[in-house]
């Protein structure tokens, strides 16, 4: 084995196998079977076989979007993502799901779920920030899934929206920013989701009240969360795969301020070569000047909304020559000057 492959082995590429094939895939295949769908169709192309789907059975992003791709075309409605993401909880098994069901409160399920995402939501990538009076959720797509982004986040959205019904016997009251025009099934958005929906925004944002986190779910139970979350954690620590290539760019630009971090640079933390790291991104059919500018988007509106930053600190932090330059990257991320979404922010926050 090639020692940069060694050196990449909690890194997932295109192709490696690392997907739980007894969460998505499964509920995926029940729920066509339920409605009498032709289960040849939904695997044809896809490399996954009935037989093989039991315990430690696992699939590549591939496949897994090689299988939404199908299932999209086969499925009569525009419901499918939503229908998945509501029997996530009650459906799933699992160490991660175990730590949910015993959760304290909404704060320790955001936590819970953003440590462990990676056992049974490996598509999914978030960070959490606060403000004055909100709390918010920041999600992106892991493992290539941009190509079928309103899925994940259909399924993404329902699932944390049902598992805090599931767990507090009441609906979320938040607000919604979606990065995508509205959709044909805006009815299905009201019914699975709520009417606080803002569609065509930069980022994907769950946002509400603070006072919300610290309210106690009744199914708390202290002993078993520590129980679940240890031995969450020695799973996660045991996995051969643990991030996607990039879910991990992202990060790794994020944490050297972006815009001093060069494709050369990333492909030696990875110990692989440029022309490798190039060729592994266009297997997730994207490439890194796209992760570097989702990059450095995430933190300029992160610091806009944090300290209400000028463009002049904003350009400073990211380490961009002058806010000038800022500016004008900022408007090719976005098609928009910041100051659009230091409004856009103001809002969501007020």
């Amino acid at each position: 084995m090639a020692k940069g492959r060694l050196a990449l082995l909690a890194v997932a590429y295109a192709s490696d196998k690392c997907i739980d094939s007894q969460l998505l895939v499964s509920n995926l295949i029940s729920l066509f079977e339920q409605r009498r769908l032709s289960l040849t169709e939904l695997l044809s192309g896809t490399g996954i076989f009935i037989e093989d789907l039991k315990a430690q059975h696992k699939i590549s992003p591939l496949q897994l979007l090689k299988l939404i791709a199908n299932a999209q075309k086969l499925w009569p409605g525009e419901d499918l993502a939503f229908l998945l993401g509501q029997q996530w909880l009650p459906n799933q098994s699992g160490l991660m799901t175990n730590g949910l069901l015993c959760c304290r409160d909404l704060s320790q399920l955001e936590s819970h779920w953003q440590k462990y995402h990676w056992l049974s939501q490996p598509w999914l990538q978030g960070w959490r920030w606060q403000t004055e009076t909100k709390q918010h959720l920041l999600f992106t797509l892991d493992i290539g899934a941009h190509t079928h982004q309103r899925f994940f986040i259909e399924l993404t959205l329902s699932s944390l929206v049902s598992s805090y019904k599931h767990l507090k016997h009441q609906a979320l009251h938040a607000e919604f920013a979606l990065p995508y025009p509205a959709p044909s099934n805006i009815d299905q958005y009201h019914k699975y989701l709520g009417n606080m929906l803002k569609f065509q925004q930069p980022i994907c944002t769950i946002s509400y009240e603070k006072n919300l986190q610290k309210q106690s779910f009744e199914m708390a139970n202290s002993h078993g969360y520590k129980l679940a979350d240890r031995q969450a954690s020695s799973q996660l620590q045991d996995a051969e795969y643990k991030i996607g290539i990039p879910a991990a760019i992202r990060s790794m630009i994020r944490q050297t301020k972006g815009q001093h971090a060069s494709l050369p640079d990333i492909a030696e933390k990875l110990t692989i070569s440029p022309a490798t790291l190039k060729r592994r991104l266009k297997e997730y059919n994207t490439s890194f000047q796209q992760l570097q500018d989702e990059a450095n988007l995430h933190q300029a509106l992160y610091l806009l909304a944090i300290d209400g930053e000028s463009n002049t600190a904003v350009a400073e932090q990211l380490q961009f020559a002058d806010s000038n330059n800022f500016r004008r990257s900022f408007k090719r991320w976005t098609g928009q000057l910041p100051g659009y979404f230091t409004d856009w922010l103001s809002k969501v926050n007020s």
